[in-house]
């Protein structure tokens, strides 16, 4: 084997083990949290934000939404896509102005980025919404 080829299977196979013990060891950590242990940070009259893994600062990540019954987000976009999943309530996502879609536990929309939406919760129950977003977390109300 040439010393170069040899060098960089070394590093690859280094490399390799390096990741997979890294993803043993958090193969090998349980989490487990209730909604009422997650740390809220407060969005706005009747809308919270709790990370639930990732890094909302920089890529990928995913977050509960908690919209309070009978409150609504305002008209806003993000940079980046998104995934969003109704965990509980009736969250109602608008795409552009009036184009509502209620969405109960187990709804889904996907959200394109730079794109102005709005998003409330109706009904008695608040809502919690599991969003998966491509990207670092901001919130930019139509308009701004």
């Amino acid at each position: 084997m040439q010393p170069a080829f040899r060098k960089i299977t070394q590093l690859f196979i280094a490399a390799s083990m390096t990741m997979a013990l890294a993803h043993s060891a958090i193969a090998e950590q349980h989490l487990s949290r209730s909604v009422d242990d997650l740390d809220w940070v407060n969005g706005g009259p009747g809308l919270d934000f709790a990370l639930v893994w990732g890094d909302w600062a920089k890529n990928d990540y995913g977050m509960i939404v908690r919209i309070r019954a009978g409150h609504a987000a305002p008209q806003h976009s993000h940079t980046s896509d998104y995934h969003g999943i109704t965990v509980q309530g009736n969250w109602v996502h608008t795409y552009g102005e009036n184009d509502d879609r209620n969405l109960g536990p187990g709804g889904y929309a996907f959200q394109s980025g730079k794109e102005n939406h709005g998003d409330r919760c109706e009904g008695p129950q608040d809502c919690l919404i599991l969003i998966h977003q491509h990207g670092p977390r901001d919130f930019i109300v139509q308009g701004n």
